[in-house]
């Protein structure tokens, strides 16, 4: 609780805002596949669109990335974060696939830039021996926004007589999204004030920090700390774009019952990721962040079994060791550059994640219908192992 006590005001503000987005974005991780179902677009259109996002972000990473450190973490995100639920407002506006991909292409820039920034912010608003504390608490305030995922599942439900329309309609599909959209434009406001900059202030008698600043890193350097992302996204992009659809085909469960389980999976990475700050926190954060990524692949592959509390583990668990390990990693990669290039090498992480993710759920959906879920699986759990095999060889100062 001392430790506790002891994070800045403005690290609380982000950490805010952090919850009230991802409560926001919950409502599009449990119900945007079925909105898109419902528009008769198809399963593979779900991987198109999740594809396009980070294809977006593969190609603005860079560009990002020079924006956040030229106007600063506290703007980008503001502007990437409003303009991305304002884009994502007007994709459930159109009628065709093609205006779709169009709309997603556009919110897919502004969320690199919004997510790229988040990293950057939190980092110059903690102080050095409060961060593992602080990352994972920011871990746990997304993991707890996500538990949004559990009201998500019911609002097409409550929202299908408003509309007019049957609770698995587009109608009440888009009005339930639209409710994450305006959540997600009010998770700026904590961010609206002071947060700081180079110089952060605690609260109370906690004394002020004065962040030392890390030499110039070659960019060759930069690139090879960011490299662990592009595994992560290809595990990751196989599976969560399609978990909705995976746990109501595989194993039955109703739009309900699936909120509940990925509300719980999003419990479980706050839970990992709080224990790894705490825990972990002041021991080596590279073998441990890359540790955690290798135990995850085994865990991970028990989704390949067709029993349902195998499932259930295996998403559980996924989640519990991937939120502790991104909590270390973070960590531990802002601290190996100098401030002035965080913005950087958080966009080019986005940008190798968004590379990660486009190829593996582009594959992901249209391999679904003629080779199952269990093959991918077991091909995201191997990415997770080389995602941390190349933290421990490539994240060394």
């Amino acid at each position: 609780m001392q430790s506790l006590r002891m994070v800045p005001r403005a690290a609380w503000l982000v950490l805010l805002h952090s919850v009230l987005f991802n409560l926001g974005m919950s409502f599009f991780d449990v119900l945007f596949s079925f909105y898109l179902v419902s528009m008769d677009f198809g399963i593979e259109s779900a991987g198109l669109m999740s594809t396009t996002t980070r294809m977006a972000g593969l190609l603005f990473g860079i560009p990002a990335g020079y924006f956040i450190d030229r106007i600063g973490a506290q703007r980008a995100l503001i502007i990437g974060v409003i303009g991305y639920a304002i884009g994502m407002m007007v994709l459930l506006m159109m009628p065709s696939l093609v205006l779709l991909i169009l709309s997603q292409f556009v919110a897919g820039c502004l969320f690199a830039v919004g997510m790229s920034a988040l990293m950057p912010l939190l980092t110059q608003a903690t102080p050095p021996e409060h961060r593992t504390t602080v990352f994972g608490l920011n871990e746990a305030s997304m993991s707890l926004g996500l538990v949004g995922s559990i009201v998500a599942g019911w609002f097409p439900s409550w929202l299908a007589p408003i509309v007019g329309s049957d609770a698995q309609s587009a109608d009440a599909y888009r009005a339930a999204l639209l409710i994450g959209c305006v959540v997600m434009v009010f998770a700026v406001i904590p961010v609206l004030g002071g947060i700081g900059g180079r110089r952060a202030r605690t609260d109370g008698d906690a004394p002020a920090f004065v962040e030392d600043d890390t030499p110039l890193k070659p960019t060759r350097k930069i690139v090879g700390y960011a490299v662990a992302s592009i595994f992560v996204g290809l595990g990751a992009g196989t599976f969560l774009p399609f978990q909705a659809l995976y746990f109501r085909l595989e194993h039955g469960l109703s739009d309900q019952q699936i909120g509940y389980v990925v509300a719980g999976a999003t419990v479980m990475m706050g839970i990992g990721a709080m224990l790894a700050g705490r825990v972990l926190g002041h021991r080596n954060l590279r073998m441990w962040a890359g540790a955690l990524r290798l135990i995850t692949a085994p865990v991970f592959a028990c989704l390949m079994f067709p029993v349902l509390p195998f499932a259930i583990f295996g998403a559980f668990g996924r989640a519990f060791f991937m939120g502790g390990s991104f909590t270390l990693n973070d960590v531990l990669v802002m601290q190996l550059v100098s401030a002035k290039q965080r913005g950087r090498l958080a966009s080019l992480m986005t940008m190798f994640w968004s590379l990660g993710w486009g190829i593996s759920s582009t594959a992901s959906g249209y391999l679904q219908q003629s080779i199952g879920f269990a093959p991918l699986i077991g091909m995201s759990a191997v990415a997770y192992v080389l995602s941390g095999l190349s933290i421990w060889y490539f994240e060394q100062d």
